[in-house]
């Protein structure tokens, strides 16, 4: 799937430049590895039963993966049109 927007600047110059400056290096890993998932997966039924991620369904339609106590991988999948969209790395707390 395609990123077409992104809501977190450092999040942004992560996936467009490879820029980590702006995130937290701790984090860096398993956001990469959250990101290599999104774009290689075909429909959004093939994160729907993660359970090591903690995936699940927001109120407002958006998802949201496990990073960090704290933090969440946030964003919305269109499947007809192979796209994520509004992906922000969130705090909860």
């Amino acid at each position: 799937m395609k990123i077409v927007s992104i809501r977190h600047k450092g999040l942004a110059r992560f996936v467009e430049k490879g820029d980590i400056s702006k995130l937290d290096r701790r984090v860096v890993g398993k956001i990469r590895i959250q990101l290599t998932f999104l774009t290689g997966m075909e429909h959004s039924d093939e994160f729907r039963s993660l359970a090591f991620w903690k995936v699940h369904q927001l109120s407002d339609h958006r998802w949201s993966f496990h990073v960090t106590a704290n933090y969440r991988l946030t964003f919305a999948v269109d499947d007809a049109a192979k796209e994520i969209s509004i992906l922000d790395l969130e705090d909860y707390h």
